[in-house]
Parts: structure tokens; C-alpha cells; sequence
């Protein structure tokens, strides 16, 4: 009989909604709450009604994703792709480092140093010589703490630091969990560890163990994306507007004429096109008073935009934001001031962005959320406490994934405000690559 069991600290980082999905997809009674459904899960391990690799598996990808929603991005060099694309010199090139492919993420528990806990690879479906993804997964012990009475009581904790060498886009992706009050050792005056400095302390450890070089190219490009992204999803509103505004057209610019003759504008197109700016102005008006349009979904809507920040062509910088981060940014005043500026620099530093994805409510009983894994847990310091992610439609259910795109010198982050998980990861990113280069 298998002795499988699931640390405490695992059971804390899985989410409930999805824990119990995957019970209900395996045949393990999912009824009650988490803790009882673990002991489901691991008794059906121990009776041999579900395979232990495979709710490795399971546990392992909850490791990967899960509670690491801050996701950096940066270039790496061909150099470094020619040398991992060629699965036997990959190979080669870690075995002559002792490494063989293994995944240990699960089976490490506050390590002394900071071992590297996995490395696997992704082959090309269509030439498994040829290596798609490389992954790189390491633990390191870190500690919270608390007071009893007048005592520091340290705890350790796991911090799981994961790292996909992506071949085919030339990226390397670093991804991290943000928590408050997380020392680095033991000593309640040491600062506390943030995200960015574990990603730049993996980063050097990368390239002083492996050679790994990087280049500055994907931080300028994230820019335009920004503005991309954000042009596309704030049109995909003004369209719906538009055609109302047209059909007073001719009534509106006979109005501008009327008002300019009368305070003796001679040009009402030069220097400021006033025909454009009233029409804008309308839009504007017709938007915020249907402001329930920017956040509800209909086909082919891909998103709205919550926030943005960038700098203007006269390096002063502009914060365009509503007078609550989590309401479209569309609603506020700001966004209609800043509209010239945007479309002249064409860059964006930092987005804030909702992402659709529809999933399929068939079958689905009404308040059973939880089976899609759709409930977060409050967890980081950093992270939205909202459950209102979820938009009825018809016979689908629609997934909010909020996001918050930063662009840094030579990198870029993206900041997930919801528990990860892989396909909403991968749709996310899928969307963020239509906007590139257009």
C-alpha cells in the first residue's frame, strides 16, 4: 500500500475550487470541505484507485502556477537558444553539470541552500529532437514570523522560484510568489524579500551557473504591446457609440459653425479640429453614461482596461487611472484628457488590464463555482480579495483574469490579481502576443 500523504504547507497553497475539481474529475468524493477532501484524495492514492505520479503531477503544476502570480519576462540570447534547442546537447550540457531531468518541486521541504528542485524539458511535438521549453525550479528557505508575548517566533516557509527557458519566443520566464513580512533569515531586522530582487538574485544565479545572457529588446517592445492592448479594447467601446454620434452628424457640425461665427473662430479645424473634438466629446458622454458596457462581455470581446501610466514626450509622467484601480478606466475623465498624448508617444509603462475567457456552463449546477475553480483565497498582500470574476452568458460562464503589466529597463512583469492556473496563464499570454507588432 502506498504511504502518499500531502504536506500541510501544499495544502495551504492549493486552492479549494480547484482541489475539488480535480477530486470531481477523478472520481473522489468531492463533498465537504478541504481538508476532508485532501483525505479523500490521499486515501484514493493509498487504495490504488488513483496513480500517486499523477497527483504528483497535479500537485507539481499547483507548485508551478498556483500562488505565483508575479511572472517576469526577459530576452535571452541566440546563443543560449542554439546551445538548448538540440535535445542531446541540451542534455549533454546539464549532464556534464551532474543534472539529470528530474522534478522533485513536491519532495523538497525547507532546504538548506537552494538545491535546484527540478529540470524537464518540453520537445517539439513534431521533432521531439528539437526542444520547445526548458524548466528550471528552485526552493529556498525563507521565514515568517510572529510574537508571542514578547518572544519572535520564527516559521519556515518554502519559496518556490520557476523559470521556463522559452526557445520558440526567445524568453526567459521567471515566475514568483509575492507575500508581506518574509525574511530571509532569521533575524526580524533583516528587509523583507520582494519579488524583484528574487527575480534579479535568480537571474545572476542563472547566468554565473549555466552562462545564460540576456538582452534589453523585450522591455521596449512590451511598451508598444501596452499601447496596443490598450488602443484595441478602449476602440472596441467607442465603436459601439459611434454610429450614434454619425447619425447626428451633419446637425452637429452645423451647431460648430453656428457657435464659431458667432465667437468669431475663423479656423474651427486648425489648430484644434473641433468637428472631432465634440464628436469625442459625445462619445465620451454616451460611454460613461452606459459605463456597465466597458466590463460585460460579448463576442470577440477580448477585454477592457482598468488603468495605465506612461511618460510623455516631454519625460513628465502621466497616471491615467479612475478614482478606484478596479473600475474601468474608461468611466474616468482622465483617460478622455490623456487620449492626444497616448496616441502621439505610442508607448505605455504600466497597464492594468481584465481579460475574458469564456468557459464552457454546461452541465454546471448553479452555485457550484467552485468545480471551475472560480473562488479565490485571500492570500498575498498584492492581490485583489475580489470574487466577482465570473459573468453569466447565456450557456457559458465568462472568467475575469485581471492583470497589471509592468515595463522595466530591459524587462517587463506581469502581476496576475487571481490564483494561476496554466490554461488561463496560456490564454492570457496568447492574447497579450495578438497585440505584438501591429
Amino acid at each position: 500500500m502506498s504511504q502518499f500523504s500531502m504536506r500541510p504547507d501544499i495544502q495551504e497553497i492549493i486552492n479549494f475550487g480547484i482541489l475539488r475539481q480535480y477530486a470531481k474529475l477523478n472520481n473522489v468524493d468531492y463533498q465537504g470541505n478541504k481538508n476532508t477532501i485532501i483525505d479523500n484524495i490521499v486515501l484514493a492514492v493509498r487504495n490504488g484507485t488513483l496513480e500517486e505520479e499523477k497527483v504528483r503531477l497535479f500537485i507539481q503544476e499547483q507548485l508551478w502556477y498556483g500562488k505565483n502570480k508575479h511572472t517576469y519576462f526577459i530576452e535571452i540570447s541566440s546563443e543560449l537558444v542554439s546551445r538548448f534547442k538540440d535535445r542531446d546537447t541540451l542534455l549533454e550540457f546539464f549532464r556534464n553539470r551532474g543534472i539529470q531531468p528530474f522534478n522533485n518541486l513536491d519532495r523538497i521541504n525547507n532546504p538548506a541552500g537552494v538545491p535546484l528542485a527540478c529540470f524537464w524539458y518540453e520537445s517539439n511535438p513534431l521533432d521531439d529532437s528539437i526542444v520547445n521549453k526548458v524548466y528550471l525550479g528552485y526552493i529556498e528557505t525563507n521565514y515568517t514570523y510572529r510574537y508571542e508575548g514578547q518572544v519572535i517566533v520564527f516559521s519556515p516557509v518554502n519559496t518556490y522560484i520557476c523559470i521556463e527557458v522559452d526557445l520558440k519566443r526567445n524568453l526567459l520566464v521567471l515566475r514568483v510568489r509575492s507575500r508581506s513580512g518574509v525574511k530571509p533569515t532569521q533575524d526580524v531586522n533583516a528587509q523583507n524579500i520582494n519579488t524583484n530582487s528574487l527575480a534579479k538574485k535568480y537571474l545572476d544565479r542563472l547566468r554565473e551557473d549555466f552562462g545564460f545572457t540576456y538582452l534589453d529588446g523585450a522591455s521596449e517592445e512590451i511598451k508598444n504591446t501596452m499601447y496596443n492592448i490598450e488602443k484595441a479594447l478602449t476602440s472596441f467601446i467607442e465603436l459601439q457609440f459611434q454610429p450614434k454620434v454619425s447619425e447626428n452628424h451633419e446637425f452637429i457640425n452645423s451647431f460648430i459653425d453656428e457657435v464659431a461665427a458667432r465667437l468669431e473662430i475663423v479656423d474651427v479645424k486648425t489648430p484644434i479640429n473641433l468637428y472631432d473634438r465634440i464628436a469625442g466629446l459625445l462619445e465620451r458622454a454616451l460611454i460613461i453614461q452606459n459605463a456597465e458596457v466597458i466590463e460585460s462581455y460579448v463576442d470577440g470581446k477580448k477585454g477592457y482596461i482598468n488603468m495605465f501610466d506612461f511618460r510623455d514626450d516631454r519625460g513628465g509622467r502621466i497616471s491615467a487611472r479612475s478614482k478606484h484601480n478596479s473600475t474601468p478606466i474608461q468611466a474616468s475623465d482622465i483617460f478622455f484628457d490623456t487620449r492626444e498624448t497616448i496616441n502621439d508617444v505610442k508607448l505605455i509603462d504600466i497597464l492594468s488590464a481584465v481579460w475574458f475567457k469564456p468557459v464552457d456552463a454546461s452541465g454546471i449546477q448553479e452555485n457550484d463555482e467552485y468545480s471551475l475553480g472560480l473562488i479565490d483565497e485571500f492570500d498575498d498582500d498584492e492581490c485583489d480579495s475580489d470574487t466577482d470574476d465570473v459573468v453569466d452568458q447565456g450557456d457559458k460562464k465568462v472568467l475575469r483574469i485581471k492583470t497589471k503589466m509592468i515595463a522595466f529597463r530591459g524587462f517587463y512583469k506581469i502581476e496576475f490579481k487571481r490564483y494561476l492556473l496554466k490554461e488561463e496563464y496560456n490564454h492570457v499570454l496568447s492574447l497579450i502576443d495578438s497585440f505584438k507588432g501591429l
